[in-house]
């Protein structure tokens, strides 16, 4: 413990000696782990939005108006019994009328349609939700039988497909996007780091010398280079968290104005899983910090 104490008093000191030096490599490690939260972010909010987006998918099976009710209904058991359906729903058509009266109830010439119609002009109505977007063929099939023709006036569920489409490849350009700049920052990371420690050894050379003379345990002289890049990696996860979260709680509400409608509170997510976000982002500051402290004290410092 005596051991362990005087070495982390050293690389203290190192760091403090040190300062716009550690500055700078901590503003590269904070940088390296914004660009990862930055990854991980797109990656949140690209799969709930999709997420969402097929939560609410449904299939919709507009009929003619002559159309009887059983005859529906026995379309509607038939789905019922498919494995990728989730629940059918049967819209008869006075509530479609009543539906399409109160969407359109400021637009007088509409109205004034509908009351000299002496008939119902909608058909009742099916929709369907499937447990699985990739499983709607099945569904399709169902409804593409000959004998339905004559039934079904139109079915809706295309501009579905399209919204998940553009979603995914938004979300697929801005992940390439974050997973470059954090391929970079590593790298530059890793040889700031590397030269740092080097830089830290070099100058303590002289001291390193006169350890060795009095017989030093190699973890003596090693054990403050790699606690140096240690203390890197703490400050620079708690900065880039202290940083991280109150940023997000500013743009949070921004992305979810932009996704009107759908669960996309990113600083609720973070609150929530803090210690989570927080520990992968010190083993990701850790493992970086270490590595190249471990290359440099290998090739610049022989015990």
């Amino acid at each position: 413990m005596i051991s362990f104490y005087r070495a982390l008093k050293f690389a203290w000191q190192n760091f403090i000696r040190n300062i716009w030096l550690s500055a700078a490599t901590l503003l590269i490690l904070v940088l390296t782990l914004f660009s990862v939260s930055l990854l991980g972010a797109v990656n949140f909010i690209g799969d709930r939005a999709i997420q969402s987006v097929e939560e609410k998918v449904d299939l919709s099976v507009y009929f003619n108006p002559d159309v009887a009710e059983k005859e529906i209904q026995a379309i509607q058991a038939r789905l019922q019994t498919l494995d990728s359906v989730k629940d059918v729903t049967f819209i008869p058509k006075e509530q479609s009328l009543a539906s399409f009266k109160e969407r359109f109830k400021d637009d007088p010439v509409i109205q004034e349609t509908l009351e000299i119609l002496a008939d119902n002009p909608l058909g009742s109505t099916l929709i369907v939700r499937v447990n699985d977007l990739n499983k709607t063929n099945e569904v399709l099939q169902v409804l593409s039988d000959p004998s339905y023709s004559q039934l079904i006036y139109d079915r809706d569920f295309e501009d579905y497909q399209t919204v998940i489409r553009r979603l995914t490849n938004i979300t697929d350009r801005l992940y390439q996007v974050a997973l470059v700049m954090s391929v970079t920052f590593i790298i530059i990371a890793i040889l700031v780091i590397f030269n740092t420690i080097r830089i830290t050894i070099y100058t303590h050379r002289e001291e390193i010398g006169i350890m060795r003379l009095v017989g030093a345990t190699g973890w003596f002289i090693r054990g403050p280079f790699i606690l140096e890049s240690v203390i890197y990696a703490l400050l620079g996860t708690v900065i880039s968290t202290g940083i991280l979260y109150p940023l997000l709680k500013v743009i949070s509400p921004q992305i979810t104005n932009f996704f009107q409608g759908y669960d996309l509170n990113i600083a609720s997510y973070f609150a929530s899983h803090f210690f989570e976000i927080f520990g992968l982002q010190l083993i990701v500051a850790l493992i970086l910090s270490v590595i190249s402290s471990m290359i440099a004290i290998g090739r610049h410092l022989k015990v």
